[in-house]
Formats: structure tokens, sequence, C-alpha cells
């Protein structure tokens, strides 16, 4: 018991020391002021207490692009033994020149830090080997006259690894060393963060009063760190033929392009690896309409989960007219089903997930519209990234959420097609379907060649056919102009790559309109009408706040990473139509052919006379014609021959 207090008694004290404790900045020693919890120090009179801080080295300005600037970086009260860390922290003391309106509570706050090297314990002349995104926690603001909003101070959450470690049991206790590559703000106005430089790896020796061993002050000397800026853009690309998953799937391929200073493959090799990093999300059913009543039905009720009056039906598919007291569909919206009492229900379905999105289409046919990525990406941050916009689930295989994926060049993606995987059955149902409805799918090569994931762009990637060399690169041929433009711009002092880094699965189809008259009750859902051309729905994977962490380049067998300074950015593609093409229903004409060759054997003993009384029919204007023209004739006939005769009595001599 007596142990027990003394340790409570030492951690007291301690942080009480923490009050005192001097923080030296490059020699340049400064008292802490505030109370025991460093988070609740204000940041300005942090600033000020710093010995040569003076407010005139930190004016407002405006500028062509938005500025950060990290002026102080802070390791508060380390100590190498873990029950001695409860004051521990690291801090950053951000310039924000242009008085921007950073959003301090945001998740999207982060700071990149290295987290493995490759040597244990970690010293100067260690390498990093891999770095990681950590969130920034919002301390205060500086709120003085001639200085509101220029300093903001934030906190690093730590947090445990892929080694198992936080940053604390990372450090070499003798020369903390913290590699900090770029920090990411979300500012007012914004949908993603932007990244600013930091590039600087910070390095602590000593410790505070009452920490380490006879701890006196410590000391940070800084070092440049080499990083690598890019400018990160978006395309997505879908194959014009069927997946694996039948009708309606196809594979999606979504890739960003980037350039690269030559320098950087001139000194260290090809670019050989690179890690990312995303929030995955499938987006809730996509509908597109050119049906005015439809749009502003379905317009109203999105996101509402309950309560939706049942003006119309939504359904995926064909809606089968063989039902065990419910019409069945893939998918459906506009109902509210009760199990218990299926005749007061609506229609049962498989997934009853309302659209998040519904679009108004101007075209006559619906499959002539397509929404671009700029569209798509103004209706998610008009509702602001709302849940009701992305699905419980991503495809299965992949990861909802946040995520680190690392991409090697000689890793190719595997691209299956439906005529690449399907079964011989799975086949013919779809032809038997093409049979019957007219409706037919391409069902794509039985080989697809795998899909690099870095591509070094070339001047021969370039031959002069937009559709085609977007085809072979998989860049969406609405992005090529500007992809080409790129590529173009970049290309004397940059090498410009494609980075491939997600197949997933996108799915369209037509989807059946019911109204209320027709479905509300098993028993008068089929008197109504069916529209089957109005309406499609679509589901796309989007990534958002795509960022990439670090680049690694290969010389023969030696690796070397550099950290990337990039702003994040949502990778979110356009919608596209059905790609079902409309043809002729041979079973349906072989069908009617068959029910007239039935019928003409039915009629067989009375053919003869249906025949003949049919002719009589056809041939009786003809006869009646005919008889006509014959009594024309002869009357002219006659009329001549008497004419004739009158002539003949009129050449006749007189009679003596």
């Amino acid at each position: 018991m007596k142990i027990f207090a003394k340790r409570v008694l030492c951690a007291l004290l301690a942080g009480m020391v923490c009050l005192l404790t001097v923080i030296t900045s490059d020699g340049h020693t400064v008292a802490a002021a505030g109370s025991v919890n460093f988070d609740e120090t204000n940041v300005f009179d942090d600033l000020q207490s710093m010995d040569g801080f003076s407010l005139a080295k930190y004016p407002y300005y405006e500028s062509v692009k938005p500025e950060m600037q990290v002026i102080d970086f802070v390791e508060y009260c380390y100590d190498f033994r873990a029950n001695m860390r409860g004051n521990y922290g690291l801090y950053l003391y951000i310039y924000n020149p242009n008085g921007q309106n950073i959003v301090t509570d945001s998740g999207k706050n982060k700071v990149q830090i290295a987290v493995a090297y490759d040597s244990d314990p970690i010293t100067e002349k260690s390498n990093a080997l891999t770095y990681e995104k950590f969130a920034l926690k919002f301390c205060s603001m500086s709120k003085s006259p001639g200085a509101n909003k220029l300093f903001y101070k934030f906190k690093v959450v730590d947090h445990k690894s892929a080694d198992g470690k936080t940053i604390a049991e990372r450090v070499n206790s003798m020369d903390r060393r913290y590699d900090v590559s770029g920090i990411e703000l979300l500012t007012e106005g914004n949908s993603t963060a932007t990244e600013y430089s930091v590039s600087t790896s910070y390095h602590f020796s000593g410790f505070a009063e009452g920490y380490g061993e006879g701890g006196t002050g410590t000391k940070l000397t800084r070092e440049t760190l080499e990083t690598v800026s890019l400018e990160l853009h978006s395309t997505t690309y879908r194959f014009p033929y069927i997946n694996q998953n039948g009708a309606g799937h196809q594979n999606q391929l979504d890739s960003v392009y980037f350039s690269v200073p030559k320098e950087f493959n001139e000194n260290y090799g090809e670019l050989y690896r690179v890690k990312c990093c995303w929030d995955e999300q499938k987006t809730t059913p996509v509908i597109v309409t050119n049906n005015n009543e439809i749009y502003s039905w379905a317009s109203k009720w999105v996101g509402v989960r309950e309560n939706i009056t049942d003006e119309f039906g939504i359904f995926d598919g064909n809606i089968s007219d063989l039902t065990v007291g419910m019409p069945v569909a893939d998918w459906g919206w506009g109902y509210q089903y009760n199990a218990s009492n299926p005749d007061v229900g609506g229609v049962y379905v498989n997934d009853d997930t309302p659209p998040g999105y519904v679009f108004k289409s101007d075209k006559s046919n619906v499959k002539d519209t397509d929404l671009t990525s700029e569209q798509m990406k103004d209706w998610i941050y008009g509702h602001n990234k709302a849940s009701y916009l992305f699905s419980d689930s991503v495809d299965e295989g992949r990861t909802k959420g946040y995520q680190e994926h690392t991409f090697t060049a000689d890793e190719p993606f595997d691209m299956l097609t439906f005529n690449q995987t399907a079964s011989g059955w799975d086949k013919f149902c779809l032809n038997w379907e093409e049979f019957w409805t007219g409706k037919s799918w391409d069902l794509g090569p039985e080989q697809q060649d795998p899909v690099e994931p870095i591509r070094l762009v070339s001047d021969n990637d370039f031959t002069g056919t937009g559709a085609a060399d977007a085809g072979k690169l998989y860049v969406h041929t609405e992005d090529f102009d500007e992809f080409e433009s790129f590529y173009k711009a970049n290309k004397a002092t940059k090498n410009v790559f494609l980075l491939r880094f997600a197949v997933t699965d996108y799915y369209s189809n037509m989807q059946t309109v019911l109204t209320e008259a027709t479905w509300y009750k098993p028993s008068t859902w089929q008197s109504g009408t069916k529209d089957k051309k109005s309406t499609y729905m679509a589901r796309e994977t989007v990534f958002l706040d795509f960022d990439i962490i670090e680049l690694t380049f290969l010389r023969d067998t030696t690796e070397t990473i550099i950290p990337v300074v990039t702003s994040p950015i949502d990778v979110v593609g356009g919608i596209s139509a059905p790609i079902e093409q409309d043809g002729i229903a041979l079973g349906k004409v072989l069908l009617a052919l068959l029910a007239l060759i039935l019928l003409l054997i039915l009629l067989a003993p009375v053919l003869p006379y249906i025949i003949r009384a049919i002719l009589w029919i056809i041939l009786l204007p003809f006869k009646a014609i005919a008889a006509l023209c014959k009594a024309i004739s002869n009357s002219v006939k006659k009329r001549r021959r008497k004419k004739e005769e009158e002539a003949k009595q009129a050449e006749k001599p007189p009679k003596a």
C-alpha cells in the first residue's frame, strides 16, 4: 500500500513539474504555461513564451494557392517508462497566413509520420520504411486582436501500427526521431482536405525535468526530409461487357494519374511500389428516369426510410407473372411490405434499400443518358456525404471504410469476364433469355489480359485516335483529353504514371415501374400498367479521400522509399446506362409461327371453304371493276357501231 501511495505521489509531482518544465526548440528555451493538461494551453500563449518569437514574423497575406506552415513541433513530457507517459504528447503549431477557417472537429485533419525503420533502435542514420496517417486533435486557436485565426495548435493522436507499437513505444529514448512529411487540414467550403508540406525530421534528446534520468530539458534539432509532391487526377473505366456476376454487371477499373520529377527515377530507379489509402463505399441505388412523375415522387423520398407513400413502385428487372401471393423482384422500392398480412403490403423483394440518388433524363430514350463524375460528386457534396448515400456493405471480398494498400508493379489485376468464368448452363440461360426477350449482353472475351497496376505513360500511347487510345490505357473517353494535356504539359521534366488501384463490380439495369393500382394488392397487381422503358438503376463503388502515402523506387535490388505530399481526392465515377442490346425476340416470333401453324391444322377441314370465301371477298372488288370496265367498253362499242351505221346511211345516194 505504501509503495502504491508513493507511485501516486510521484505521478502527481511529475504532473506538477510539467507545468514548470522547459521546452527547448533549436536550443531556445521556453517556459510551458497553462494547466497540467497541455492540450488546454492556448496556442498564442505557448508561442509568446518561446524565446525569439515575434508576431511581426508571421503576417497575414493572400496567395494564389492556400498556404499553411508548421512553425513548431513539440514533444511534451516524454519518458522511457510507460507508467510515466501520462502527460506525453506531440503537438503541431500551425501558421495560417491566409486566415482560413479550419474545420477543427474534422476527422480529415491528419499528419503523416514514419512508423517503421530499417534498424532497431532507430538512429539518425536509419532509413524510414513506411509512413502512416495519424489523426489530429484540435487544441486551440489564436483569437487575439491582430492574430485571430493566425495560429492553430493540434495534438497527434497516437495509435498502434502494424508492428503493434505506438510512436511512444517505438522511438529511441535517447534520440527520439519523428519524420513528418506533411499535414492535411480541412477548411470550410471544401469537401476534401489540403495537404501542406512539412518535410522535416525532428530529433529530440534529453528529458524534461522530472522525467527520464535526471532530466534538465530537451533539445530539438531539425533535418530536411526528402519528399515528393504530387497532384492527383482520377479516371474510371468500365469494360463494355458483363463480368462473372452476369447480366447488368461490368468490371470497373479505377485509376489515378500523376507526374513525378525525372530526377527521382534517375537517382533511385523505376517506380516499383505505391502505398495508398482511401475510404471505400458502395452507393445506394442511383435512379435515372425520363418520367416526370417518377422523378418528382422519388426525389422527395431520398434519404427517407419510413412511411413512403405507395404512389409508384420501382423494381429491378422483370417482375414474374407467376407469383405465389406476391410478385418478386431482385430489388424494389416504394412500398411498405407487411409480412404478416401479404394482401396489404406491396411487393416482396431481396433488397429494400431506397435510392440515395435521383436524376432526371431529358432524353426520349433513357438509355441515351449517362451521368458525369462531376454530377455524382455534386450530388454527394450537396447531401454532405450523408450515410443514406452509401450501402452497409461493399463488393464481396472487399473492405468498407478506411484502408491502406500497397501496389507493386509486377502484381497485375485479374479481369474476369462472364464468358471466361460462367458455366455452360449460365450461358445457356442468358442465351435463352435473349431468345425470348430480344435483350442481349456482350459476354466478353474468353480470356482477358491482366492489367498492370503501375503504368509509365509514353508518347507511344498517343496515336491520334482518342477513343482507341483511351481504351488501351483504360481511361474514360470523357477524361482522355484532359489526361493527354496533362501528359504533354509534364513530359519534358516529369514522368507521368497511371496507378490502377481497384477492380470493382458496376451494376446498371433497366427497371420496371408499377403504379399503385398495379401492385398494391396481389389480387389486382396484374391489372395496371408496367413501364419498362423510362427508368434505370445503377450502383458503383466510390473511393473517398484517396491519398498516396509513399512511393518506392527500385534500382537493382535497392529500394528507396520517398514519402508523398499530395492533397487527397474523391474518386467518383460517372453513371453509365445499361449496356444491354435490344433485338428481335426470336422465341416469341417462333411461338407466333407455331400458333399460326396449329391454327391452320385445326381449321384444315373447313380451310378450303374459308380460303374460297376469303378469295371471293378479295376478288370481289376486282370483279366489280372488271364488270364496270366491260360495261363501259360495251357501251362505247355500241355507240361506235351506231355512229358507223349513221355514217353509212348518209353516204347512200337518194332513190330516184
